[in-house]
């Protein structure tokens, strides 16, 4: 009787330790695929091969949550199911674990075999996203592992744009929009669409009333849309949460509204001005006489492999002097012509060589204060095709698709640097319209001379805070929309250190942003600009995505907290964006 008791005994401890282990391996193997089931959800678009793809990812979090020979089991591996089911991405994992029992053995009782699964789905929720990018000429670094920047950014932002869609063809509750930059942003015909301000300037904006052609895009001397910084006071503090007023350029105002802070400017249209560096003393006008040898350009027009840095174009179409001649005293270029070519006013007895003249076509004293007008055909090398050009017909990008037909980034252009317009931010399209966009009209510009990460942001900022402006129909108007700024770069804020160097706050001499002349206060300025945009932005309930290729900016860090993601090639960047792109869906389990 006692060895009978105590056999009963022995078995009821060692099936307790037994379904204990059972227990224990069944609620592991649980965590186990419901890991890798959200994994796989996160990574639905990646199917390559690589650590980030959707197999390797399910496979490494299930390893990380159901270790090998766990309580003795062997050889234990998920298997995954994807599928897209009424447009939306599912992920099933499931996985079958075999328990080898330690004492219930005595009895007969071998293994026991248990099973798990799980399903993840990214359930979308009304969504407003503006994605900004970098189209700096150092995108087309080839430093990534093996393609330039560029490419590897193009391939993140599919991605990102496949994961938002979560398996769609389209989105009704989703609206994208892209600001891309340089030294300056194109949104000209969004704020024209939309009846935003903008200054008209003379011999610019209205080049067809001189050019018996059309305004704009069309015509080689017109505007293409890309826009300078708003007015604004020069040395900002560095706390972003300070809102100095003048400063135009940190608000989600709009140029031409009249606010508490007063009435915004208008927007400035961006135009670089058919001279950038000259021989002469510090690359300016000199206040003494200067000799007309001092004015031949540094450049000449050739075609360099870094993007012809001469922008000396002809304001005379075809040779038309006499346009080129009309066009020289209308605002658009007067006072630039002056303040290059003053200098050679050095006495009436050598005044035949003098660019400034008087109304009446004599000597100009500087001093006199007189009206003056240009003569354009007086200006130095002017008929030397070597340095002066027509301007380019065709700037854009140079791809191979129907929506860049014969387009070059060739100078000379007064839209020099300018990228192509941004999207404005809808509901409803089609995904492959974002892709389009990011293949076609997202492109590192070549020739390029700087960095304004601020403009960009900006705008996209305006451009999604603004929806009382920029109006978009929400699908769903009882459910209040995500908002989020992302914000991508590959560099930090840079510029040319000549006087003559032009972007967003025009020419680095004019000192409109910094009342020095050093370019490490104006970066620092940009910077700071950039730190109160982006809290702005977050006081709007927006938040603020940061992806820098390569860089380490404080600013960026300060600004995106635990949104900020620091990539290094081509596989972290695409991580980084299908990250944050799972970040504004809703991913969940569902079974």
């Amino acid at each position: 009787m006692m060895a009978i008791g105590l056999l009963t005994s022995l078995a009821a401890t060692g099936s307790a330790i037994d379904i204990g282990r059972i227990y224990m391996v069944k609620l592991q193997l649980q965590a186990g695929v419901d890991a890798a089931a959200l994994a796989g959800a996160r990574s639905f678009s990646n199917t390559s091969s690589s650590d980030a793809g959707r197999d390797k990812q399910v496979d490494s979090y299930f390893a990380e949550n159901f270790p090998d020979g766990y309580l003795g089991t062997t050889s234990v591996r998920p298997d995954r199911s994807f599928r897209v089911v009424d447009q939306t991405n599912v992920t099933t994992v499931s996985a079958r674990a075999s328990v080898p029992m330690a004492f219930m053995q005595i009895f007969g009782f071998s293994n026991t075999n248990l099973n798990a699964t799980a399903t993840a789905e990214l359930q979308p929720r009304p969504l407003e996203v503006m994605v900004v990018l970098d189209d700096t000429g150092s995108m087309q670094t080839k430093d990534v592992g093996g393609g330039s920047r560029m490419d590897a950014l193009k391939a993140a932002m599919h991605t990102f744009v496949d994961t938002l869609h979560a398996g769609r063809t389209s989105r009704e509750d989703l609206a994208l929009g892209f600001v891309t930059y340089n030294v300056t942003t194109n949104v000209g015909d969004i704020l024209t669409e939309h009846g935003v301000a903008i200054e008209p300037m003379d011999g610019f904006t209205n080049i067809g009333t001189y050019t018996n052609g059309i305004n704009g895009r069309g015509n080689p001397l017109g505007w293409m849309g890309c826009v300078e910084d708003d007015a604004t006071v020069q040395n900002l503090s560095s706390s972003p949460s300070t809102f100095e007023a003048g400063a135009w350029d940190i608000v989600s105002s709009l140029p031409g509204e009249e606010t508490t802070r007063g009435r915004h400017p208008a927007v400035r249209p961006y135009h670089y001005k058919p001279l950038s560096l000259l021989n002469n003393s510090g690359d300016t006008y000199s206040s003494s006489a200067d000799s007309v040898s001092k004015y031949v350009p540094k450049h000449t027009q050739s075609n360099t492999s870094d993007g012809r840095r001469n922008n000396h174009y002809l304001l005379s179409p075809g040779g038309d002097m006499s346009k080129g001649q009309e066009l020289a005293n209308k605002a658009a270029y007067r006072q630039h012509f002056y303040d290059f070519y003053i200098g050679l006013n050095n006495g009436s007895a050598t005044a035949s060589d003098d660019v400034i003249v008087s109304s009446g076509d004599g000597y100009f004293d500087p001093a006199s204060g007189g009206a003056w007008k240009v003569k354009y055909d007086r200006i130095p090398y002017i008929g030397n095709s070597s340095y002066w050009a027509q301007p380019n017909p065709a700037y854009g990008y140079p791809l191979n698709s129907p929506r860049r037909i014969n387009h070059t980034l060739k100078m000379a252009t007064p839209n020099w640097q300018c990228p192509e317009p941004a999207m404005k931010i809808s509901y409803g399209r089609q995904k492959s319209e974002y892709l389009n966009y990011v293949d076609y009209d997202n492109y590192a510009v070549m020739p390029a001379s700087g960095t304004l990460h601020h403009i960009g942001l900006l705008w996209g900022y305006r451009l999604l805070a603004r929806d009382d402006v920029f109006r978009r129909t929400n699908p769903y108007p009882d459910q209040k929309p995500i908002k989020a700024l992302v914000f991508m770069t590959d560099g930090e804020t840079s510029l040319s250190s000549e006087p003559t160097w032009y972007g967003a706050y025009g020419r680095l001499a004019d000192r409109r942003l910094t009342d020095s002349t050093s370019t490490g206060n104006f970066q620092t300025q940009i910077m700071r600009r950039f730190a109160k945009v982006c809290e702005a932005a977050k006081r709007d309930d927006i938040d603020v995505y940061i992806v820098s290729l390569k860089a380490n900016v404080g600013e960026f860090s300060t600004c995106a907290g635990d949104r900020y993601y620091r990539t290094s090639d081509a596989a972290t960047i695409n991580d980084a964006f299908g990250q944050i792109a799972v970040d504004l869906v809703d991913l969940h389990l569902t079974d």
